[in-house]
């Protein structure tokens, strides 16, 4: 009989990341890529948080992707 597949429980950072990485690209090749809502009940909090925006930064140098960006 065929064993199941072990599933893998331990991740390095670098393999989490390249992992996410292939997990994004499949889901913006079926959905759009937004990743912020325009606005919140939050938005006074966030932005006092986070330097006037609403998020942390996720431009090329945090993770290499653009706020509403593909």
């Amino acid at each position: 009989m065929n064993s199941a597949p072990v599933l893998k429980t331990a991740w390095t950072w670098e393999e989490w990341q390249a992992s996410r990485a292939a997990r994004r690209a499949a889901a913006d090749r079926v959905a759009p890529s937004e990743l912020r809502r325009r606005e919140s009940s939050s938005d006074r909090r966030l932005r006092a948080a986070f330097k006037g925006e609403r998020g942390p930064a996720f431009g090329h140098g945090a993770g290499g992707r653009v706020a509403g960006g593909r």
